[in-house]
């Protein structure tokens, strides 16, 4: 049976919510629930203690140039100060032991914002955003960034402003699209806000920052374009955050803040979002890893025709590399017209193909003229398998080759679960004598859930189709495009790609182009019209050098 990437669904979303909620519980309350973990103001802190800006009386009030700030015991620091010890008792004593209904109300809240970022996921970002290994990849990467980001605030005395919070969604605005990178960047937000009672300068920031990079990132062929990125984000968030501070009427000391360079809110601002961009960019196989997806380098790797697996294709089934080639060519103009991942699609034609090296002459493709096909003497259903087998032994060759997976789904893809129309209607034909459903002349493939891999799909049947147009037009090359497109769309093998009407109109305008410059008529060479009418050929032109050509051409100018 072919293995396919295994899709997500609802209980899947359950389970995983589950755990994130049941981790973050503990994680957020964890200073509060480990008695080791109080703060005596009278002895070295074990944990760095932020008490809220609004929990500060009147009198105890800080501010930081004009922006109301927590009161921060750092770990290992003693308090002198008396108000701020009574202050940092009386925190510590009211929030002690957490009460079984917060922490319900907490693990509650925890679930319903993993529950809806997965669920959004599967429903609004295309098919990519359903499968199970994007779901855990991203809901790891996500509570890693939480996690790292609770440590710091535990065990260091670090601005909450410089936390780098926008690496992962900066990730999911490569290797998916910006609306992931805003989800993702949403839980980040939320969750990291929690740990610090949601102060309203500490959300606007998260927010502004980790959401700022789905707008700022935008050159997805460039992954140093993060850096960009991520400094723009900075500089949004530290804007958002003066504009939200004036707006409150807590106006803050612009110059004075950035004079403090160490000390300075706005600085740590932009800095959390410099640093978000260098982690993203350092860091990239780590994200490769965890989401199943393929750096650009990799893939500029694979499109090396020297590759062994191709070399084997070109030698193996000549006339299938010959059409991957023509494919590659096709798909990756189109997937550039609707923004897909040009290079990914290019590479997906090039191996999508590899199972016909097991049986080569089963596809016609590989059949030189007048050799006879072996299908004549084979039953529908027989023939069928034959074809469909290069589907599982094409999956089976990549993987152990070493085929990124992304790679291999257009294998399993390019069919889809389509039914093999000319060999079903074959053993209807002949009346069906062994009672079989269109079940048996079914791929055993996945349907596309990428942009990516409905391009392939479209054009494996469009580039094979335009083949056998006699006396190609414009018109016929409309006929064939629409047609299997409505096909495809009829069998319902596109529901989980991820195009859009707007797409589909483009592709087919850009594939009708792009056959009409492939396939235009030629004016025939003289020796082509003689062939053509019986007589004599014309003489073949002898050899000359460079030296007879300027030695003829200087004799005739004199």
């Amino acid at each position: 049976m072919l293995r396919t990437r295994l899709i997500a669904g609802r209980t899947s979303g359950l389970i995983l919510s589950a755990v994130f909620a049941s981790i973050f519980t503990l994680a957020g309350q964890a200073e509060v629930v480990l008695e080791p973990l109080r703060v005596d103001p009278l002895r070295p802190a074990p944990v760095t203690l932020r008490v809220p800006s609004d929990y500060l009386t009147k009198d105890a009030a800080l501010h930081h140039h004009g922006l109301p700030q927590p009161l921060v015991v750092t770990r290992g620091d003693v308090v002198n100060d008396p108000v701020s010890q009574r202050i940092v008792r009386a925190f510590e004593r009211e929030r002690r032991p957490p009460e079984s209904g917060t922490l319900a109300g907490v693990w509650i809240s925890y679930f319903v914002i993993a529950y809806i970022f997965l669920a959004y996921l599967r429903v609004f970002t295309g098919g990519r955003g359903g499968l199970l290994r994007t779901q855990a990849g991203l809901l790891v990467l996500v509570g890693a960034t939480c996690l790292a980001a609770k440590l710091l605030l535990l065990f260091t005395g670090l601005s909450p402003f410089i936390l780098p919070l926008a690496t992962v969604p900066l990730w999911a605005a490569l290797y998916f699209n910006r609306g992931t990178a805003a989800a993702s960047g949403l839980v980040i937000a939320l969750v990291c806000a929690s740990f610090l009672d949601f102060e309203m300068p500490v959300v606007v920031v998260y927010l502004a920052m980790t959401l700022g990079v789905a707008v700022f990132f935008y050159d997805r062929k460039h992954s140093t374009h993060m850096l960009v990125a991520g400094t723009a984000a900075g500089l949004f968030a530290a804007l958002a955050l003066i504009s939200v501070a004036l707006s409150s009427g807590d106006a803050i000391d612009v110059i004075g803040d950035l004079a403090e360079l160490h000390g300075s809110i706005l600085l740590s601002t932009i800095a959390g979002g410099m640093i978000s961009g260098v982690l993203a960019v350092l860091f990239q196989r780590v994200a490769t890893a965890a989401l199943g997806v393929v750096t650009r380098g990799k893939l500029q790797e694979l499109t090396d025709v020297d590759h062994p697996l191709l070399r084997k294709m070109s030698r193996d089934a000549p006339g299938s590399w010959q059409h991957a080639r023509a494919m590659a060519n096709l798909a990756e103009g189109a997937a550039a017209a609707i923004g897909a991942d040009a290079l990914l699609t290019r590479v997906g034609a090039y191996y999508h193909d590899l199972g016909k090296t097991i049986q080569p002459k089963y596809y016609i493709e590989n059949l030189v003229a007048g050799e006879p096909s072996p299908h004549a003497d084979l039953e529908p259903d027989v023939s069928a398998d034959a074809i469909m087998a290069h589907v599982v032994e094409g999956v089976r060759i990549l993987r152990e080759g070493g085929i990124p997976e992304p790679v291999v789904e257009f294998a399993y893809t390019h069919h889809g679960t389509s039914v093999i129309e000319y060999f079903w209607h074959k053993c209807l034909e002949a009346g069906n004598p062994k009672n079989l459903s269109d079940a048996a002349f079914r791929y055993p493939g996945m349907r596309p859930r990428t942009r990516e891999t409905a391009i392939l799909m479209l054009i494996d049947a469009i580039e094979a189709a335009a083949r056998s147009v006699e006396e190609p037009t414009r018109e016929k090359f409309e006929g064939v495009v629409q047609r299997v497109t409505n096909v495809k769309l009829r069998q319902g093998q596109l529901d989980e790609s991820g195009l859009s009407l707007e797409d589909l109109r483009v592709l087919q305008s850009t594939l009708i182009d792009t056959l009409c410059n492939a396939y235009h008529n030629r004016i025939k060479y003289p020796w082509q019209d003689r062939d053509d009418e019986g007589d004599p050929q014309l003489p073949v032109p002898g050899v000359a050098t460079e030296r007879d050509v300027a030695q003829e051409r200087s004799s005739e100018s004199t």
